[in-house]
């Protein structure tokens, strides 16, 4: 209903009501705090130049409030810090509603149906069983034991929504599903290491793929489980004996440093799994933090900045851009999609929906009419000896 999809963009923005009535005064339109909240409860709805206005306000088209394409999601795994208020967990989820809803609307009109291999949850008994899991999963998306080079572009090619969140200090990551068709999402903060960013997503997918057997569980315990499957997919047990060793009694920062480059997972997570395979002791893992702690690596990890994964989620915006140079979307859809968009051109050949709507509806005659003017322009540009092809090839051949 409107009301909804006005307080979700206004959460998103990080607007209150105050906010949201200040701005509109800006614009000639006076309204009270009590007022937007009876069109957020959907106790009365504004009228077509509130409307305007508010969607000027919040970024939005005019149809985005009347658009009857509400999608509903559950939320798993969210991660935050406890000085986070209230009022910014709503606004990250209201953010994140947002995008996900974007990526349904455009599947729908590129007519993509939702992937089959989504997450069956798997309860586990024991932490260690989160290592039996991602070796599981590896196997069935066919990764073997070599680094991931892309954890975005491995999750995207598996159906996944990859979303990232302008940084957020007070928010690390989420993953949730779309309710009507299961399909999964992931999300991480921005402006974070590339490593952390790579770890993040895939604890991400550890809470949707795994949960506690004990629904008593502490929820510290569902977190190092979903930490301990992420750092065992980047970097697999035979793989960690195979760079480190079955037993050490010390490692040295260059060692650690040539595995994160290799494995795209910071030195403490690498520090994480040889305490948690039993590669070193305990009490080493302990001397190690020390001295992570003393060199301020908690902060920032040396070799971070060297990485050389990329991790922006690209299906998204590949998909925009065939939405509109297949003419299923105007430019202005595009931005809305995709805030930024810019056509440097309009593609050759292009054709608008209701184009292409129209074609159809002529008769059969007309349309070979159109077809046979079409081909003799495309045989008039092949024979210009500018771009023809084969002559291009003979004078290539002559000088080589």
């Amino acid at each position: 209903m409107i009301g909804d999809r006005i307080k979700r963009k206004r959460l998103a923005m990080g607007l209150s009501l105050q906010d949201l009535a200040d701005r509109l005064e800006g614009l000639q339109i006076k309204l009270s705090r009590a007022a937007l909240s009876n069109y957020e409860t959907n106790k009365s709805a504004p009228n077509a130049k509130t409307l305007w206005g508010i969607a000027k306000i919040l970024n939005a088209s005019m149809e985005y409030f009347v658009s009857e394409n509400d999608t509903a999601v559950v939320l798993q795994g969210y991660r935050k810090k406890a000085s986070t208020t209230q009022s910014r967990v709503e606004q990250i989820k209201a953010y994140i509603l947002d995008e996900v809803e974007k990526r349904v609307e455009l599947d729908s009109i590129l007519g993509e149906v939702a992937p089959v291999d989504v997450p069956n949850q798997r309860e586990i008994a024991t932490i260690d069983e989160a290592e039996e899991e991602a070796t599981r999963l590896r196997s069935h998306w066919g990764l073997g034991d070599q680094p991931i080079a892309s954890v975005s572009s491995i999750l995207e090619a598996k159906g996944w929504y990859v979303l990232d969140v302008p940084d957020e200090q007070g928010f690390d990551g989420m993953a949730g599903y779309v309710e009507s068709s299961h399909r999964p999402f992931a999300v991480s903060r921005t402006g974070i290491a590339i490593d952390r960013i790579r770890i993040n997503l895939l604890h991400e997918v550890g809470h949707a793929y795994l949960a506690m057997e004990d629904e008593k569980a502490s929820e510290k315990a569902s977190e190092k489980a979903a930490t301990r499957f992420a750092a065992s997919l980047l970097f697999p047990k035979d793989r960690v004996f195979e760079e480190l060793g079955r037993k050490r009694n010390s490692v040295t920062i260059d060692e650690l440093l040539v595995v994160k480059k290799r494995y795209g997972l910071s030195m403490q997570a690498i520090a994480y799994r040889l305490k948690d395979l039993e590669v070193i002791s305990e009490s080493y893992f302990v001397l190690l933090f020390r001295y992570f702690s003393s060199m301020d690596f908690r902060k920032e990890e040396p070799g971070s900045k060297e990485l050389m994964f990329q991790e922006a989620p690209l299906a998204f915006i590949g998909k925009v851009h065939r939405a509109y140079s297949e003419g299923l979307i105007t430019e202005g859809d595009a931005e809305r999609f995709l805030p930024g968009f810019h056509a440097s051109s309009e593609p050759t050949g292009r054709l608008l929906s209701s184009e292409i709507k129209r074609i159809l509806s002529l008769s059969g005659e007309e349309r070979d009419n159109i077809l046979e003017a079409a081909a003799s322009a495309a045989a008039n540009v092949y024979d210009d000896t500018e771009v023809n092809i084969s002559g291009l090839a003979d004078d290539i051949a002559e000088n080589t």
